[in-house]
């Protein structure tokens, strides 16, 4: 798996929109290793999409990221991980012990994805209760 962090000063950026660069590991047999490094002159959401593309990212993890980008970036067949928030190193080791949910962004619930912070398929943004069902603990 090649992992893209999308970061900002050392830690995931809160905001994807945010983020300075992306980072990035190959995870393989619970190891992990620095695989690169992308610096992100544009907030365009279609640039960073095409640079996580490009790079040939297999999952994503970031911090707050609105329903159409996360729609975009998984329609190319990416695994999107929003709403995790830490340093670099914080959140390596939480994906090598399958703990990100220990790391998810304030009001965002524990062990059911993103609860909250995700809304539904095919609704409009805003509140829509806890129906998310993806597991950001297993997605290896």
């Amino acid at each position: 798996m090649l992992l893209c962090l999308a970061c900002y000063n050392g830690r995931l950026a809160s905001v994807f929109d945010n983020a300075s660069e992306f980072k990035l590991f190959r995870v393989e047999d619970n190891n992990i290793c620095p695989a690169g490094h992308l610096s992100l002159p544009s907030k365009d959401p279609k640039d960073r999409t095409s640079a996580i593309l490009a790079c040939g990212a297999t999952t994503l993890i970031c911090g707050a990221l609105c329903g159409c980008t996360r729609d975009i970036i998984e329609s190319t067949g990416i695994k999107v991980i929003p709403w995790i928030r830490g340093t670099v190193d914080e959140v390596l080791e939480a994906v090598k012990n399958n703990r990100l949910d220990d790391l998810a962004m304030p009001g965002c619930s524990k062990g059911s994805g993103q609860g909250r912070c995700r809304r539904q398929p095919g609704r409009r943004a805003g509140f829509h209760g806890h129906g998310a069902k993806n597991s950001i603990t297993n997605f290896k």
